[in-house]
């Protein structure tokens, strides 16, 4: 009996020793998750900010007209893809500084990826992705069923 429970303290032991080693594993996988997701999302950026300065050029836009375009494709591009307002704003960061580092970012390019930034980085501005609803007024709750005191909304005024 005594040598049961001997084995099964040890294997307990071995058990919370495996796991407590295993936590910082698992905090760095997670880690080099997002470092990937930021990763790939700038490179998703970039492409975009470059396909939409090509194509606003060939349509003939300028200024103001030029960095709205390319702002639609930069939010269509991050909200197509479900990245997350943090990421987002991350790989804008990223690829403008790759693109400006190369001379690839046009002014409207620019102004386009700081309105997005802008946009993003606003309290509750980040665009739905997976077909949420984003903004408008917040939902109160019920009313009172009735019946006198009790229930009802606390957000309401007294009266």
């Amino acid at each position: 009996m005594f040598k049961t429970k001997l084995i099964a303290l040890a294997c307990n032991g071995a058990l919370a020793g495996l796991a407590l080693t295993a936590v910082p594993f698992a905090v760095s996988a997670a880690v080099v998750v997002v470092q990937d997701d930021v990763a790939a999302a700038t490179t998703l950026v970039q492409d975009t900010i470059l396909q939409a300065q090509a194509d606003a050029a060939a349509a003939g836009l300028s200024g103001d007209a030029a960095a709205e375009f390319i702002e639609a494709a930069i939010g269509a591009a991050l909200a197509a893809n479900g990245i997350s307002p943090a990421v987002g704003l991350q790989a804008i960061t990223n690829a403008t500084a790759n693109l400006r580092a190369s001379g690839q970012l046009t002014a409207a390019g620019s102004q386009a990826a700081a309105s997005v930034q802008a946009s993003v980085g606003a309290p509750g501005g980040a665009p739905a992705s997976g077909g949420g609803v984003s903004g408008g007024a917040p939902v109160g709750a019920p009313g009172s069923a009735g019946g006198g005191g009790g229930g009802g909304s606390d957000y309401r005024p007294a009266t």
